[in-house]
C-alpha cells in the first residue's frame, strides 16, 4: 500500500512457495486500489503468446492511442517501449501480473529481467506488482521490492479457519489446527472448505486435526483428476509444489525433484548441509551426482521457496562452509512430498530410505572423530538420527542404537544435555521394547538416561533410577562387574549433587578401591573415581586430604590422558575450589583463571564446564573482596547458564544467588 501511494521508480514482487497466498494478497491490494479510484489491471500468466496483448490492453486502458499501438506493431516503434512510455505518463494505476514464475519469458531473448528492457520495468507512475514463486532478488533486479510471504502464525491462521468454518470450534482449537497445518494458507482454505461441506465426516477443528494423523491423504493430500492443468495444480495442496518442480525441470534442474523428496524423509527439523552430499542423491537416484549439480538443485529449491535457509547460519572455525549450515522444509511441504514419493514412486522408496540411513550413519561416524569442530553439526543432526531405529531392514538394531549413543556422547561433550537426553530416551525405549527391563543392554541405556537427567538438574529422579539400576546390576551381573561399579559411582555422584556428602564419600571410596583392583590405577574410570573421592573430602571439610588427592590425580591424568583432557581440566578446577575453601583465594583465583582460559580454548565459552569455571573464579574474587569484579563475571556466567541450561537449572539458580550476594556486598561497601 505504501508503494501504491509512492512507487518512486520501484515495483513489487510478492513471492513465496506455492500455497502461501500470493494471489490473495495481490487481489486484496487490487480491491483497495479500486475503491481508492485507481485504474486496476490484472494479467494472469498464460504463456508468452498472450503477453503483449495483455500489456497493450493495460496501456490502452491508461490512454495509449490505438494509432501508437498500430505503429509499434508495424515495426515503427518498440512495443514494450511504447507501453511503458504511456504507463510513465499516467498516474493512479495498479497492474498485477499473477503467477509470473517463468521470469525469463518477460524479457527479450538472451536478456535478464533485471536489465528492464522487456515487459517488466520500474518506470511507471503507478504500481506494477508481480506474484511469483521465484524468490531470488537477482532475478528481479535492484528496483524490485521483494515481499516474501511466510506461513501465517497460529493466531492469524486460526482466524482464517474461523472465518471459513465459524461453527468449527473455539479459537484455541482453530489455532491448534492452524499450527498443525503449518500456517499454510492453501491448506487452511482446504480445511475450512472440507469442514463446511455437506458430506464431511469431520466437521470441527479438533476432529479434523485428530483425523489428520490417519487420513492426511484424504483431507489435505487428495489429488485432483484435473491436476495436469497447472492452474488446477496451483490450487491443490497435493500438487501445488509440483508446479515449481516442473518449472525447475524445464530450467534444466532435474535433480530438484528427487532432492526435495529425499529431504522429506528426514525429521521435521532443519536438515544439516553436512548430510546433503552427492553420495546422498547418488544412492537415491541410482546414478552419479556431482557437487555442482547438487548445489544447483539446492539453489533452485531455495529460489522457488521450497527450501528455507535459517537467517543465522553459524560458522564453526576450522571447518568447511557447510559444517554448521542447514536447510528447512515447511512441515506440510515435507509431509505431502513424502506422501507423493510413496504414491508416485513406490518402487524407489527403498533407495531413498537407504540414502537417508547411509547419510545419517556416515555423519555420526565423522562427528565422533572431529571433536569441538563437529558440535554444531551434532546439534543439527540430533533430531534426525532416531530415524535409524525405524528401519530395521536397512540397519541392524544394535548398529542403530550404537549410532544414537555415539551422537549422544558427542552432545554430552558439547554440553547439549537436552538433546543428549532425547537420544538416550529413544535408545532406552527401544531397548525396553525389544529386550525387556532386565537385559544388560537395557541397564546401560537406563544408566545413560539417568546421567543425562542429572546434567539437566533432575537429581532426585536420576538418583532413583541409578539406585534401581545398581540393584538390578548387582543381581544380574554381580558386585565386581564394571557396569555395577559404574552404577555405584553414579549413585554416589548424584548424592554429592544432592548434598549427602558422607554417604557419597563412602560409596566413592568403595568404587575407587574396586576399580583400582579390577581395572588398574591408570584406567580412565579409576582416575575419575579418585577425583570424585577427593571432591567428597572437600565437601566434608577435609580440605587438606582433598588437595593432596586432587594434586596426585592431576599428575596422573596429565600423564595418562594429557593436559587438555576434560578429566584433567576437571581435576584442576576441583583443586582450585579446594584451595579456595582452604582459605587461599588468591592462589585459587590464579588456578581458576588458568582453567577458565583452557576450557574456553578447548570447549568454547558457552560449554557448561567453562561456565562452571567462570562461576568458581567469581567465588574466589568475592572472597578476595573484589565484589564488583565478581558480580560482572557472575552476570556473564548467569546469562550463559540460562541460555545453555535454562533459568531453573540448579547451576543457574546457584549463580543467581551468588550474584545477589555480590551485589549486596558491593552496595554495603559503597555506603561506607
Amino acid at each position: 500500500m505504501a508503494l501504491l501511494k509512492k512507487p518512486d521508480g520501484r515495483f513489487a514482487v510478492v513471492c513465496a512457495a506455492g500455497g502461501m497466498g500470493k494471489t490473495t494478497l495481490a487481489a486484496a491490494l487490487a480491491e483497495y486500489a479500486r475503491r481508492d479510484g485507481y485504474a486496476v489491471f490484472w494479467i494472469r500468466w498464460r504463456g508468452p503468446e498472450t503477453l503483449s496483448d495483455d500489456f497493450v490492453q493495460t496501456a490502452v486502458g491508461c490512454g495509449l492511442p490505438h494509432s501508437a499501438v498500430s505503429a509499434a506493431q508495424s515495426g515503427s516503434d518498440n512495443l514494450p517501449d511504447a507501453v511503458w512510455r504511456q504507463l510513465a505518463r499516467t498516474k493512479k494505476w495498479l497492474l498485477v501480473v499473477d503467477n509470473a514464475d517463468e521470469a525469463e519469458q518477460f524479457s527479450p531473448e538472451g536478456e535478464r529481467v533485471a536489465d528492464y528492457r522487456g515487459w517488466i520495468r520500474p518506470y511507471g507512475r503507478g504500481l506494477f506488482v508481480v506474484t511469483s514463486r521465484d524468490t531470488a532478488s537477482a532475478t528481479w533486479g535492484p528496483a524490485a521490492e521483494l515481499i516474501r510471504l511466510e506461513p501465517l502464525r497460529a493466531a492469524a491462521g486460526g482466524r482464517v479457519l474461523l472465518d471459513s468454518a465459524p461453527d468449527g470450534g473455539t479459537p484455541v482449537e482453530a489455532e491448534a489446527l492452524a499450527s498443525r497445518l503449518g500456517g499454510l494458507p492453501l491448506a487452511l482454505q482446504a480445511a475450512g472448505r472440507y469442514m463446511t461441506g455437506s458430506t464431511s465426516r469431520h466437521r470441527d477443528f479438533a476432529a479434523y486435526q485428530s483425523a489428520l494423523e490417519e487420513e492426511l491423504t484424504a483431507l489435505v493430500g487428495a489429488d485432483d483428476p484435473r491436476s495436469a492443468d497447472p492452474n488446477v495444480a496451483r490450487s491443490t495442496v497435493r500438487r501445488t509444489w509440483e508446479v515449481s518442480l516442473d518449472q525447475l525441470d524445464r530450467e534444466g534442474v532435474p535433480l530438484a525433484r528427487p532432492l526435495l523428496r529425499q529431504l522429506a524423509l528426514f525429521a521435521e527439523a532443519p536438515v544439516p548441509l553436512a548430510v546433503i552430499t552427492p553420495e546422498l542423491l547418488t544412492t537415491a537416484v541410482r546414478r552419479p551426482v556431482g557437487q555442482a549439480a547438487l548445489d544447483q538443485a539446492l539453489a533452485g529449491l531455495e529460489r522457488y521457496g521450497l527450501l528455507g535457509v535459517p537467517a543465522e547460519q553459524p560458522h564453526v572455525p576450522g571447518t568447511g562452509p557447510r559444517a554448521g549450515g542447514s536447510v528447512t522444509l515447511h512441515p506440510l511441504v515435507r509431509e505431502i512430498t513424502a506422501l507423493t514419493l510413496t504414491t508416485d514412486e513406490p518402487d524407489r522408496l527403498h533407495d531413498y530410505e537407504q540414502a537417508t540411513v547411509n547419510a545419517l550413519r556416515g555423519e555420526v561416524t565423522t562427528l565422533r572423530t572431529v571433536g569441538m569442530a563437529g558440535w554444531t553439526a551434532a546439534r543439527l543432526l540430533a533430531p534426525h538420527v532416531p530415524l535409524l531405529l525405524n528401519h530395521p531392514g536397512l540397519v541392524p538394531s544394535e548398529d542403530a542404537c550404537a549410532a544414537l549413543n555415539t551422537l549422544a556422547d558427542v552432545l554430552g561433550d558439547a554440553g547439549s544435555y537436552a538433546l543428549q537426553l532425547s537420544l538416550r530416551q529413544a535408545v532406552l525405549d527401544h531397548r525396553v521394547e525389544l529386550l525387556g527391563d532386565h537385559h544388560p543392554d537395557t541397564f546401560t541405556a537406563r544408566n545413560h538416561f539417568a546421567n543425562s537427567l542429572h546434567c539437566l538438574g533432575g537429581y532426585e529422579r536420576s538418583e532413583g533410577i541409578h539406585r534401581q539400576n545398581l540393584a538390578d546390576r548387582m543381581r544380574v551381573l554381580g558386585a565386581d562387574h564394571p557396569d555395577t561399579l559404574t552404577s555405584r559411582n553414579n549413585v554416589a555422584y548424584v548424592l554429592q549433587l544432592r548434598g549427602q556428602y558422607a554417604e557419597a564419600a563412602t560409596l566413592h571410596a568403595q568404587v575407587l578401591a574396586d576399580r583400582t583392583r579390577l581395572l588398574g590405577v591408570d584406567h580412565l574410570l579409576t582416575l575419575a573415581s579418585r577425583d570424585n573421592l577427593a571432591k567428597s573430602f572437600d565437601q566434608l571439610g577435609d580440605h587438606t586430604a582433598a588437595a593432596t588427592l586432587h594434586t596426585q590425580n592431576i599428575v596422573e591424568c596429565t600423564r595418562v590422558l594429557g593436559p587438555d583432557h576434560p578429566l584433567t581440566l576437571t581435576s584442576r578446577d576441583n583443586l582450585a575450589v579446594t584451595v579456595n575453601h582452604r582459605g587461599d583465594p588468591t592462589r585459587a583465583a590464579e588456578l581458576h583463571r588458568a582453567v577458565l582460559a583452557d576450557r574456553t580454548r578447548i570447549l568454547g565459552p558457552d560449554h557448561p564446564h567453562t561456565l562452571t569455571s567462570g562461576n568458581n573464579l567469581a567465588d574466589a574474587l568475592h572472597r578476595l573482596g573484589k565484589h564488583a569484579d565478581a558480580a560482572e563475571l557472575l552476570e556473564q556466567t548467569l546469562a550463559g547458564r540460562v541460555r545453555v541450561l535454562g533459568a531453573d537449572h540448579p547451576d543457574s539458580l546457584n549463580t543467581r544467588s551468588q550474584l545477589a550476594l555480590c551485589r549486596s556486598e558491593t552496595g554495603r561497601r559503597q555506603q561506607r
